[in-house]
């Protein structure tokens, strides 16, 4: 596997699934977006909410929530960014899920945070996306953001962070803009010339979408399966995201499926990784093995567990349930703590913050 034999991400169509099936897959969806909807906040916590432009994808813009700090503390010619990709089985996730978190990440970080509403499946499956991600990251970095934001953008200090399906999204954008050579050159060649990114947070991500989720079920202890997603759910959220026409043995479904050859080459361009696994999560193994193989390639990637977690543990609010306080409260603190090295001028002692594994 090297950088010229990966094809770039397009927009396919095929043959997709049955009538009743597929009935089933946008009705399900639509209700479960309707119920998610009436537990996350109004967006109140963020500063603007603008639209960018993608044609050809989703609806051919989207829909973004943004945080500026609120006290800059020193004046600064630009700021670093911190792109969030929520999760929700690629057919929830939203802005409003983590304003709370975003409004804390940008006053303590002077960071800007920009938040995707990005295309949702089963209507818009992969890649719309991933591209439409993209597409937002170099609006960011251009003179139309700094406009419409009143803020310039630090192209040298750029994050990207993601939960479940968004720590896919993240993952896999991370590498979608490191190479250098071949079809996928033109993402990082679009771009500022000066492009960083110098982090990427992975909350308990999935990276293994290859594989039907009842068999990474299959391979979980009991108490793990006991907490983990439903089979029900995580397939109708998978089959929504991949439809038959979609070759799902590549990386940018499946970030796992990279090889150490092609990590290799890429190296000093992916970002160094901070990874967040939950304990009872049958996710869990394949984020770990991710970063492991993040770090046999010469890439920083650091891991902590939270034993008795669950999946989506880091976004419980109190009074929810299987809410862990001290472990929200780490998992933000340790979070914040790795994104204000990798944003440090001393990038020397910033690579030094290492995490270490728990439990």
């Amino acid at each position: 596997m090297e950088q010229a034999n990966i094809p770039a991400p397009e927009v396919t169509s095929g043959p997709g699934y049955s009538t009743v099936y597929a009935l089933y897959l946008h009705t399900t969806a639509w209700l479960l977006r309707k119920a998610v909807a009436s537990m996350t906040g109004v967006g109140s916590l963020f500063d603007k909410h603008v639209c960018v432009d993608t044609p050809g994808l989703g609806e051919g813009h989207v829909k973004c929530s943004v945080c500026i700090p609120r006290k800059i503390k020193e004046p600064q010619n630009s700021l670093p960014l911190v792109l969030v990709i929520e999760g929700g089985g690629f057919i929830l996730g939203q802005p409003t899920d983590g304003e709370h978190i975003d409004r804390l990440m940008s006053d303590n970080l002077q960071a800007v945070v920009v938040s995707v509403d990005y295309a949702k499946s089963p209507r818009y499956p992969f890649p719309h996306a991933l591209l439409q991600l993209y597409q937002v990251l170099k609006w960011c970095l251009s003179s139309d953001a700094a406009s419409t934001l009143r803020v310039t953008i630090d192209p040298t200090r750029v994050a990207i962070m993601g939960n479940s399906a968004g720590g896919n999204l993240t993952a896999s954008l991370s590498l979608l803009t490191a190479f250098t050579e071949g079809p996928c050159n033109r993402f990082r060649d679009d771009l500022p010339k000066n492009y960083r990114q110098v982090a990427q947070v992975l909350l308990y991500p999935s990276t293994a979408c290859n594989r039907l989720y009842r068999t990474r079920l299959t391979s979980a202890g009991p108490e793990v399966q006991a907490k983990s997603l439903p089979v029900w759910v995580a397939e109708l959220m998978e089959a929504s995201y991949l439809p038959p026409y979609v070759e799902k043995e590549q990386i940018f479904v499946a970030p796992l499926l990279i090889t150490s050859y092609l990590l290799r080459e890429l190296q000093p361009q992916v970002a160094p990784a901070a990874c967040y696994v939950a304990g009872l999560d049958c996710l869990k193994d394949e984020a770990v093995q991710y970063c492991r193989k993040l770090e046999n390639a010469g890439v920083n990637a650091c891991l902590k567990e939270y034993p008795e977690a669950v999946h989506g543990f880091s976004h419980y609010k109190e009074g929810s349930k299987d809410f862990r306080k001290g472990d929200v409260g780490d998992c933000w603190e340790s979070i914040c703590r790795f994104l204000e090295g990798a944003f440090s001028v001393d990038m020397d002692r910033a690579s030094d913050r290492r995490l270490h594994v728990r439990g």
